[in-house]
């Protein structure tokens, strides 16, 4: 049984996201610095999936691998196509994730051991899709957009399970179809997010637009 103390984090975070100015002004020579990275194929989603997120030694009928890389597939060619961010296409994606058919929770959520709470209301779906797509559409810069985006995900925690690997493609979608590289993930994963706390919003855009100004070679051993 979940404890029925657990911090809630959805709530501070979508009051703290509503408020940010994510044209994030103070940020301005960083963002720049990003956009003048040209897009190359870095291989840090394969990188990361294969030195931090799966077992050190995973069974070998273990399908967490080839299902992200089928829902990484997907997320590719529909940032390649310009094609639209819509809450259909984050569970079409979840769903290659999960092996499953995957659809927005329909309760309370609890992550980290149950030491995190995410509420659920009648309307919560309807919020996150509305947010999600009016985001995608505002003209904000990428960085900030990935940034959001993955937050979202994170602290909305849309779905049952495989929210974390979900925030994950859709921060390269954001760039990728905005024609910038991909980062090193595993410093973004590790770097602090408090849910509600605008200032580490704003530190973990200005971590990735350092980390995509000056991102490495594509990786040439990526599978």
């Amino acid at each position: 049984m979940e404890p029925p103390d657990a911090p809630e984090q959805f709530a501070p975070h979508l009051r703290a996201t509503l408020a940010l100015d994510w044209r994030l002004p103070s940020l301005r020579a960083d963002l720049e610095a990003a956009s003048s990275r040209p897009f190359a194929e870095t291989g840090a989603q394969e990188d990361y999936l294969t030195h931090f997120d799966l077992p050190a030694h995973a069974p070998v009928d273990d399908a967490r691998g080839p299902r992200f890389r089928l829902a990484l597939a997907l997320v590719r060619a529909l940032a390649d196509s310009g094609a639209a961010l819509t809450s259909a296409r984050l569970e079409e994606t979840q769903s290659l994730l999960m092996g499953r058919p995957v659809h927005f929770r329909q309760g309370e959520a609890f992550a980290h051991r149950g030491t995190h709470r995410y509420r659920y209301t009648p309307d919560l779906e309807a919020t996150f899709a509305r947010k999600v797509e009016e985001d995608a559409r505002d003209g904000c810069h990428p960085v900030a957009q990935a940034t959001r985006l993955y937050l979202d995900l994170c602290f909305f925690h849309p779905f049952p399970d495989g929210n974390a690997r979900a925030a994950r493609l859709w921060l390269e979608y954001v760039l990728r179809r905005a024609g910038l590289p991909t980062p090193a993930l595993h410093p973004l994963v590790l770097h602090p997010k408090r849910p509600g706390d605008t200032e580490s919003y704003v530190r973990f855009a200005r971590r990735m637009a350092r980390a995509i100004a000056g991102s490495a070679a594509p990786c040439q051993n990526a599978s």
